[in-house]
């Protein structure tokens, strides 16, 4: 058995890291988790509890035919806004290898308000009320609050600085988001050269957590994160995870002609733009990203 994290994908919301993470997991090198997140680094009391208890409450039987000498890679998207929890990942696996993905800032604030309203976490049916009027008390909790962050979660440049200081530069990868999709396979080898992986042929064809059209608002409520928590006494995560993702596939439509209809609104886009702009220049002078190729708006 494992007996550490590989690889960490440690964000950003709302980047694709959840399709990268499931498509990595291809390798016949690589085991990951079943549920979307890796639980270990949800917060310290759950880090307390330990690798070995994780690994076994998250591992599918069909990772476990695979080498015992696999690298297990795991994923949590906010574990880049956490100082606190990237230390322990660091007490946990010092080598341990980093892949950090960024999106456009305004284009992640947008998708991370649709994902928090999807599931159950935001009140606000417009992306404008949750920009402009934004009452921290609409939120039942603090990870409701945290998850629905939506411009704090797109600022990136202070964030990088603490990975940075903690981890060697050698074990670090930071991509674009919009750059990293043109070329996956080649991208998703990089990261297996990471852990001294041979080339691979990834099938990236599928697309994992896409989101959708909303059924019924008061039973995504039903589905938030935290509502199942009674379960974990009775029923095995991969089995809780199976059925949540039951639930919400019913409460959902794949209306794929509504959901492209969903743009921000130009007036939003230009009061972000000027909330990130400052935040984003910063980020192309501490990292060799093609920031401005890619990101061109906050350089005009």
């Amino acid at each position: 058995m494992n007996n550490k994290v590989d690889l960490m994908i440690v964000g950003a919301q709302k980047a694709g890291t959840t399709s990268l993470n499931q498509y990595l997991s291809q390798h016949p090198q690589i085991i990951t988790h079943y549920a979307l997140e890796f639980s270990m680094f949800a917060g310290l009391d759950e880090y307390e509890k330990g690798f070995e208890y994780h690994y076994k409450q998250s591992i599918t039987p069909e990772s476990k035919k695979k080498s015992p000498d696999a690298f297990f890679v795991a994923k949590r998207v906010d574990l880049i806004y956490d100082a606190q929890l990237l230390e322990k990942l660091k007490e946990h696996n010092p080598d341990v290898k980093i892949v950090l993905v960024l999106r456009n800032p305004v284009e992640r604030a947008f998708s991370a308000f649709g994902y928090c309203h999807f599931n159950g976490m935001e009140p606000y049916t417009l992306f404008e009320d949750a920009i402009y009027k934004n009452d921290p008390l609409r939120f039942d909790n603090e990870i409701f609050k945290k998850n629905c962050d939506y411009i704090g979660r797109s600022m990136y440049a202070e964030n990088i600085k603490k990975l940075t200081s903690l981890f060697p530069a050698k074990n670090i990868k930071i991509y674009l988001f919009e750059e990293m999709v043109k070329d996956l396979n080649k991208h998703l080898n990089e990261m297996g050269a990471m852990l001294s992986l041979s080339s691979f042929n990834f099938d990236t064809s599928v697309k994992f957590n896409e989101q959708r059209a909303l059924r019924s608002r008061s039973f995504s409520r039903l589905l938030a994160p935290g509502k199942f928590k009674s379960l974990k006494v009775i029923m095995p995560v991969r089995y809780r995870v199976m059925l949540k993702r039951k639930l919400k596939a019913l409460n959902s439509i794949n209306d794929d002609q509504k959901n492209r209809s969903k743009k921000i609104d130009e007036n939003t886009r230009m009061y972000l733009r000027d909330v990130f702009r400052n935040d984003v220049r910063e980020l192309e002078t501490i990292t060799n990203l093609p920031v401005r190729k890619f990101w061109s708006e906050y350089f005009s």
